[in-house]
């Protein structure tokens, strides 16, 4: 999970241990391209990632890794976006940028369950 808030990583986490998921947080997308570019292939199967953050945002990021610079074998992993924006515009330009789908925030339980699922 890539996420800057304290409180919304907390509570994400919280959420993901209740759908016994082990997360892994990174503060960034840089962060995230760096924990990804040392990780075995296989290692991670999906990355949560939010869109404004700062150093490197989730645009950038996912831009990143779809280009290899995380390591090839990280470059299809499935990425879905978190974002408080929820306008059709928002899921437009996380699309566009290589994410695969969006959640918008808050996010709910049950939500975050059947999207993992879906997945």
């Amino acid at each position: 999970m890539v996420e800057d808030n304290p409180i919304n990583q907390q509570v994400s986490k919280l959420m993901l241990g209740k759908l016994n998921y082990e997360v892994t947080l990174a503060e960034n997308g840089q962060h995230a391209i760096d924990i990804l570019a040392v990780a075995p292939a296989g290692r991670f199967h999906l990355i949560l990632m939010d869109c404004q953050m700062p150093i490197m945002d989730g645009f950038d990021a996912t831009r990143a890794i779809r280009a290899g610079q995380a390591g090839s074998k990280h470059q299809q992993l499935t990425i879905i976006a978190l974002t408080a924006n929820a306008m059709d515009e928002d899921k437009q330009q996380c699309l566009a940028c290589g994410m695969d789908d969006y959640l918008a925030k808050p996010i709910q339980l049950q939500t975050l369950k059947d999207k993992l699922e879906q997945y």
